[in-house]
């Protein structure tokens, strides 16, 4: 059992919006005792069993009454299954890590740790452990292909597909084991070989094509990265910016703006749909080195190692000194009058436009087998369904092997055994069979608040 479950009756707290600056900050709670904590620091807190409502509320902290906006919801119906509470107070992070801090002191709550509130819906039943690895990946989405996975997961759709095909083989299953608990009856025969075949072959059919058809999460993770790259002042701030359609770097005249690696997703018309790469505006290389230029040189050093295109940058069509084969060369600021182009070279001006979208088009053929589309379709498979489903087919494969050609089943009991092979699989999707290593991994991957 981990440390979150063996604390599982305990009420837990954490500060649950994205650091940075906003105008409401949230503060989480949720556990069977959530309304005595919110009682003992909300003079307003109504006595009796907790309500679904929104209503005004005053958190007691030592530096006196703080006004809040208070949302409780009492379970089942809650996102833990838990009787739980959410605080919005005015979007400062000192003041929200102290209403948390209010919060524990009334001894019978503590700090969240890193998914423990979605680990709780998930051992309540409110959630799948599928659509549970969907809410880690919507918040660790960069790009919208991302985000396309994991609403998919949150929706749960590879766990139908594999309900499905257990409800399938669970059905045949059962008449193997009827089969098995009438062999003294040679008159009695639950399900023909023939019958059982058909159906294996229709489960075997559905999991193969969900396969074949699927993204691989870890594709879309791993969308290509496009680096902008070149001398100190070489105009890639601009050509960033035009290429992303908004401001997004600062721009200037004076040489080493850009001190660390700007990342930004762009999206790519293909020759088969939308594709989406990473951009990155990337320090410029020049003989002097030190102190923040020295970590904006390490941030470029690992950007260029990550690097599936890169986009040289010059005004003049000198820079070479990362040109190679898979390179664009780009000569920027065509827009100048003293501008004289060279051969060889893309001319583009993130002024007027000039060039952007041939540079868009060669980029995209450029990461063709690379990039994940935008919106494809077909579902979208993490490494571990694909291994489960995988599983699943070996073991109808298995079953199928051990059927025969006779009357009745040649192997019931080695039929039946591969069957239930199966279904533990498939039911891993969900999560209703998961050891705990692997919700260890999945839950781990959460920040605290969520």
């Amino acid at each position: 059992m981990s440390g979150a479950q063996a604390h599982a009756r305990e009420v837990i707290v954490a500060v649950a919006s994205a650091s940075g600056r906003a105008a409401v900050l949230m503060v989480r709670a949720s556990g069977p005792d959530a309304s005595d904590v919110l009682r003992r620091v909300d003079s307003r807190m109504p006595f009796g069993p907790m309500r679904r409502v929104v209503r005004a509320g005053e958190i007691e902290l030592p530096i006196g009454r703080l006004p809040c906006l208070v949302l409780t919801m009492p379970g089942p119906a809650s996102y833990t299954g838990e009787d739980s509470f959410e605080l919005l107070v005015p979007g400062h992070p000192t003041l929200g890590l102290a209403v948390a801090r209010a919060l524990e002191t009334t001894g019978i709550a503590r700090s969240a740790s890193p998914g423990e509130f979605t680990l709780r819906a998930f051992e309540s039943g409110r959630l799948t452990l599928e659509q549970a690895e969907g809410v880690a990946a919507t918040i660790a989405a960069r790009t919208d292909a991302e985000l396309r996975a994991a609403s998919m997961l949150r929706a749960g759709v590879v766990g139908r597909g594999a309900d499905a095909a257990a409800e399938a083989v669970a059905d045949l299953l059962a008449l193997v084991e009827a089969g098995i608990d009438f062999t003294d009856q040679e008159d009695v025969v639950a399900i023909t070989p023939s019958d059982l075949r058909v159906g294996i072959d229709r489960v075997t059919t559905s999991l193969r094509a969900m396969l074949q058809g699927a993204i691989s999460m870890e594709r879309l993770e791993s969308a290509p990265w496009v680096v902008l790259c070149g001398a100190p002042n070489a105009g890639k701030s601009a050509l960033f910016n035009a290429l992303l359609g908004r401001t997004r770097a600062v721009v200037a005249d004076v040489a080493g703006t850009t001190r660390d690696a700007l990342v930004e997703p762009l999206r790519l018309d293909g020759p088969d749909g939308p594709v989406e790469v990473l951009l990155v505006d990337a320090p410029g290389v020049d003989g002097t080195v030190h102190g923040l230029d020295a970590l904006g040189q390490r941030m470029r050093d690992e950007a260029m190692r990550r690097a599936c295109v890169r986009i040289e940058c010059s005004h003049d069509g000198t820079w070479t000194r990362d040109s190679d084969p898979s390179s664009i060369c780009v000569q920027t600021q065509s827009d100048r009058a003293s501008f004289r182009a060279v051969d060889g070279w893309l001319a583009t001006s993130a002024i007027t436009g000039d060039g952007l979208e041939t540079l868009r088009e060669r980029v995209a053929a450029a990461v063709l087998g690379l990039a994940a589309p935008a919106s494809a379709e077909g579902v979208v498979l993490a490494e571990r369904h694909r291994a489960l489903l995988d599983e699943a087919v070996l073991h109808l494969q298995a079953a199928l092997a051990a059927i025969g050609s006779g009357r009745v089943l040649a192997h019931p009991e080695l039929v039946a055994a591969a069957m239930h092979g199966a279904l533990e699989s498939l039911g891993g999707i969900a999560g209703r069979i998961a050891p705990d290593d692997i919700l260890g991994r999945i839950f781990g991957r959460f920040c605290v608040g969520k």
